[in-house]
C-alpha cells in the first residue's frame, strides 16, 4: 500500500504499525507500506552506532518502505532486512545504470559521481536501513534516496528516479515483499514432523 507521509522522522517504526494502516485487511504474514517523502531524522534514530557518532539520517527526497512481519526473533528480522534489500538491489538496478552492491543492510551503487561534499566518489550510499523486533514481531524501514540533497553526508547517492519510475519502483518492491513473505509463511506449514 502507498500512503501519504509529509516527512520521514523514524517515529513511524518505533511501534507496531500494520493494524492502523491496514486495519482489517492486516496479514498474518506480513504488511508494508511505501511511501515518497522527505527524511530527516535525529531525535528518533533507532540505530545505536548513528546515535554515538552523534548522526542522522537526511533526504531531500526519497521513496520509503516500512514493514511488519510478525514471529520473527532479532536474528531473524535481521536475515529478513537483508534478504529484502538485496532484493531492492535488484529492482533497483533496472532503473538506473550501474551495478548495485550490498555493504551489509546498505545499497551501494558502484559509479563514480561527485557527492554533496565537492569529493568525486566511485561508490555512493543510496539507502539507509533499520530493523528491530518488537515483541517478537519485525519493524523495519529501507528508504532509497532519488535526491539526496545538499545536506546529505557526500557519500549519499541519489538516484533521481523520474516520478513515472518512482512509483515503479515502488509497486515492485511491494509486490515483491507480498509475494516472499506470503511465500515463506507457506513453506513454514508443509514440514512434515
Amino acid at each position: 500500500m502507498i500512503i501519504d507521509q509529509q516527512v520521514y522522522d523514524g517515529d513511524f517504526i518505533h511501534e507496531r504499525f500494520a493494524y492502523k494502516v491496514f486495519r482489517k485487511e492486516v496479514t498474518p504474514y506480513g504488511n508494508i507500506v511505501a511511501f515518497r517523502a522527505p527524511m530527516f531524522v535525529k531525535d528518533n534514530l533507532i540505530d545505536l552506532e548513528d546515535t554515538l557518532s552523534n548522526d542522522y539520517i537526511y533526504s531531500e527526497d526519497a521513496i520509503n518502505f516500512c514493514w511488519e512481519i510478525p514471529n520473527l526473533c532479532p536474528f531473524g528480522a535481521v536475515s529478513f532486512q537483508r534478504l529484502f534489500n538485496t532484493s531492492i538491489a535488484q529492482i533497483l538496478s533496472k532503473y538506473i545504470d550501474a551495478p548495485i552492491a550490498m555493504d551489509g543492510d546498505d545499497l551501494m551503487v558502484q559509479k563514480t559521481f561527485v557527492g554533496s561534499d565537492g569529493k568525486e566518489r566511485e561508490e555512493g550510499k543510496v539507502s539507509v536501513s533499520i530493523t528491530y523486533s518488537l515483541e517478537n514481531v519485525a519493524v523495519g524501514h529501507t528508504a532509497v534516496n532519488i535526491d539526496a540533497g545538499s545536506d546529505a553526508p557526500g557519500f549519499a547517492y541519489s538516484s533521481d528516479l523520474s516520478d513515472v519510475d518512482a512509483e515503479s519502483f515502488m509497486n515492485e518492491v511491494i509486490a515483491y515483499f507480498n509475494h516472499e513473505v506470503k511465500d515463506q509463511f507457506v513453506a513454514t506449514t508443509k514440514v512434515i514432523v
